[in-house]
């Protein structure tokens, strides 16, 4: 009887590994798509957009393509804590997670791949290093958010779309933003 006991139970704890087993991929994509990531990243900003300081965030979205899927579409905004509606930067991208490692492929072609490695992932902290093709290591550190001023960026982008005939439109004083079709930005991250 001990016997068949054992039997049995090792073939139900093979058999609940086996269907209840989802890829560590998987896992990561599932964990990224549950909130908005909000925080800092260091030296993005001298990088990117030739701006310095503590004041500026980062806040990303991610949304799954569907059930069990490792990759999907997103956004990310970055903004002046100190005036986030003038001077912004929103767009779109794919991600995909595949041997542990994330990649983000930007709508604005103007932007490198991202790849973020060597990171830390849990329901509340996404930390580590991201890979923008600048040689240099771009540390980050999100939380995870209930972020809440997507619809904000979003109509500025269609409305700003819509109005502009042009989609290179250069910023003005009467329209402070860029927008080249696929990404839109305003204040000092349009200069």
């Amino acid at each position: 009887m001990k016997k068949i006991f054992t039997y049995m139970l090792f073939a139900a704890l093979s058999a609940c590994t086996l269907t209840s087993c989802e890829s560590d991929d998987q896992y990561e994509a599932d964990l990224l798509t549950t909130g908005d990531w909000q925080g800092y990243l260091g030296t993005y900003y001298s990088d990117r957009w030739g701006l310095t300081g503590t004041t500026y965030e980062t806040v990303m979205h991610f949304k799954s393509s569907g059930v069990g899927a490792t990759s999907g579409r997103g956004y990310e905004v970055d903004y002046d804590t100190r005036s986030p509606y003038y001077d912004y930067f929103y767009c779109g991208f794919q991600w995909s997670v595949v041997n542990g490692r994330i990649t983000i492929i930007y709508d604005d072609s103007q932007w490198s791949p991202v790849y973020i490695y060597d990171y830390h992932l849990s329901a509340r902290n996404f930390y580590g290093y991201m890979d923008d093709g600048s040689r240099r290591d771009i540390k980050f550190d999100f939380v995870n958010v209930n972020f809440g001023n997507w619809s904000r960026y979003e109509n500025e982008y269609r409305y700003s779309r819509t109005r502009s005939a042009d989609a290179t439109e250069e910023a003005t004083e009467e329209t402070p933003y860029k927008n080249n079709g696929k990404s839109i930005c305003s204040g000092a991250f349009a200069r």
